[in-house]
């Protein structure tokens, strides 16, 4: 028999997959800005081929720190899953998709 979620996992379930979220928004961001700083230098008005390079490189570095800094969330993520089947005896993520909460795999905008 398995005891109620209790609300602090609720709370902290929550939480971090907002964390996860803003964690990929901090990638996509930098990565656009990426995008942005090489589609602009092979244009013809670049007054040369390298400019923005140690832009890109620390750009590049930046990418590098959020991919570490999203890894370390999703293993705490991991962790806490393990932390609550030993609270509540649950089997873990039983309650969400591996993509959410709709319990459809993606495909609510399927209609």
């Amino acid at each position: 028999m398995t005891t109620p979620i209790p609300a602090y996992m609720t709370r902290i379930r929550t939480q971090i997959r907002r964390a996860e979220s803003k964690a990929d928004e901090s990638l996509l961001a930098k990565l656009e800005v990426l995008s942005s700083i090489l589609r602009t230098r092979q244009s013809e008005e670049a007054p040369a081929p390298h400019i923005g390079q140690d832009a890109i490189v620390r750009l590049g570095r930046a990418i590098q720190s959020d991919i570490a800094s999203a890894n370390d969330v999703f293993r705490s993520h991991d962790a806490l899953v393990r932390a609550k089947v030993r609270i509540t005896g649950s089997s873990g993520h039983e309650d969400t998709d591996p993509f959410g909460e709709t319990g459809n795999l993606g495909q609510e905008n399927a209609a």
